[in-house]
């Protein structure tokens, strides 16, 4: 199971790169698959990778980055130190 926040970028990376605008699409379908198969943190991590599809697109589109919320509740917590 991909866990680290580098993975999770990663695999955003790579969904974007096979389906173009329709990555986070295909992310959140992996969600439902994951919800169907009661895998809860398969669940959380695809979230967290349907949230980095988001970001990669919005700052490849210009737009400011937001606060990384695809990033793990630790990283992010070490990040503000």
């Amino acid at each position: 199971m991909l866990t680290s926040d580098g993975e999770v970028l990663r695999l955003a990376r790579e969904i974007i790169k096979q389906h173009g605008m329709g990555a986070g699409l295909r992310a959140a379908e992996r969600i439902n698959d994951r919800i169907d198969a009661g895998d809860w943190r398969g669940r959380d991590v695809w979230a967290r990778v349907v949230h980095a599809v988001h970001e990669l697109q919005r700052t490849d589109a210009g737009m400011p980055p937001s606060d990384e919320p695809w990033r793990s509740p630790r990283s992010r917590a070490g990040a503000n130190r």
